[in-house]
């Protein structure tokens, strides 16, 4: 049986290692352009601040893909013809394949604004978005980030501590509305500017303006510019599928590989995981989750049913952490997202940044948790959504999910729980 895993990334190794697991004599094979080894994605910023080297942020000795037995072929598929179980490579090469699973990612999502070819323009996502950014950070001024998630707050980070003025383009009213609420995110936003960030809320960007080639400057939506040499953008990503457009692969209408409860696609031979898989989600839409953990389980997931098992995937209860500049973030559960019913929260801030926001249904059972400015163990929280504790019991008990460092100032709630 030749199992052909197309990428690298956490899905994809991930499936890899399992099949080896469960087959020791299979032949498997990873395609993939990016990298030769896999790395951990989240960490790129770490690299390009020197606080880790490259191989550091490889989670696998480079000798693991001899060890396993897979083969690795650095290359990129441009066709894929799913009736007679063939890819063909930009290279000219095809590979044949009993069993499929394409697990290739997602690419940053431009929108096709004037300038966007400009030499100085680029995102921060792929291995190749590090080594140009680390590149050009050497003889760049002046840069404008555009787009208010995590990828574009880590970029205004390291940008800053490069060396670089650094002005932050965001359309929406508040800092990442889709997780945080307007108190949240004005934190965050008030702190990006403590640290000399030149914040823009409420700010559409319309254009990259260039001379010789190089970029100079941007025009916003107001038509104001802003002079610059270099312009990230980090408006998100889309499911890395253009070259299966004609295909007869389903796909969603973000380009997502419509997968089933199984993770298989149309085709009977074919699963798909990670970024670029398009799935069913709580509240029933089908698209894909981009999340480290998700694409991680899909792998496995994926894995064991191209061996013939019957296992349903279902992301469990959602969880997240970050750090904006020197605040920590950690969610878990639904905050932000529409719940059946009425919704209340409870809301604590106890410091500058040191902020709670918990959301509980009618029946007063936690239905999910914000957290700014301390370190929180995601596992408990979601364990008290899963368990539909009940608020008071969970503001009892909230301090077992800390995870403060010492020094920090004592975490006490604000009120009195019966």
């Amino acid at each position: 049986m030749h199992y052909v895993i197309i990428g690298n990334g956490v899905a994809g190794i991930n499936a890899a290692n399992s099949l080896r697991n469960y087959d020791n004599d299979a032949e498997i094979s990873i395609i993939s352009y990016e990298t030769e080894h896999h790395f951990s994605r989240t960490a790129l910023m770490y690299v390009f601040c020197g606080q880790l080297s490259e191989q550091c942020v490889e989670p696998f000795e480079r000798d693991h893909y001899e060890k396993m037995g897979f083969k690795r072929i650095n290359d990129k598929v441009s066709t894929l013809d799913p009736d007679a179980n063939k890819l063909m490579l930009e290279s000219g090469k095809t590979v044949s394949y009993d069993k499929l699973l394409i697990a290739c990612g997602s690419v940053p999502a431009m929108f096709g604004w004037p300038g966007s070819e400009l030499d100085g323009v680029g995102n921060f996502v792929t291995w190749q978005d590090l080594q140009w950014l680390k590149e050009k950070a050497k003889t760049s001024k002046k840069a404008v980030v555009v787009g208010g998630g995590l990828i574009g707050i880590e970029t205004v980070e390291i940008l800053l501590l490069a060396g670089i003025d650094v002005t932050f383009l965001i359309r929406e009213d508040f800092y990442w509305p889709i997780a945080l609420d307007q108190n949240e995110g004005d934190i965050i936003a008030d702190h990006m500017r403590h640290h000399k960030v030149d914040l823009r809320l409420k700010t559409e960007f319309a254009e990259i303006l260039g001379k010789d080639g190089k970029v100079v400057g941007v025009k916003t939506g107001d038509g104001e510019i802003v002079d610059c040499d270099l312009v990230v953008i980090a408006v998100g990503v889309r499911p890395q599928t253009d070259w299966l457009k004609e295909s007869s692969l389903a796909l969603d209408e973000r380009g997502g590989i419509i997968a089933d409860e199984n993770l298989k696609t149309n085709y009977d031979n074919i699963y798909t995981a990670g970024d670029c898989a398009a799935v069913m989600w709580f509240n029933n839409v089908r698209r894909p989750e981009q999340l480290w953990y998700t694409g991680r389980d899909q792998g496995k997931i994926a894995a064991s049913n191209l061996i013939g098992m019957n296992k349903i995937y279902k992301r469990g209860t959602f969880y997240n952490s970050a750090k904006f500049f020197d605040i920590k973030y950690t969610t878990a559960g639904l905050v932000n997202f529409n719940l059946d019913g009425e919704k209340n929260y409870f809301s604590q801030e106890d410091d500058t940044n040191y902020t709670i926001r918990i959301t509980y249904l009618p029946d007063n059972s936690v239905a999910g948790f914000n957290m700014l400015g301390r370190r929180w163990d995601h596992r408990v929280l979601v364990n008290w959504v899963d368990e539909k504790r009940q608020l008071d019991w969970v503001l009892k008990h909230l301090h077992e999910a800390l995870f403060d460092e010492e020094f920090m100032p004592t975490f006490k709630l604000n009120q009195k729980v019966s």
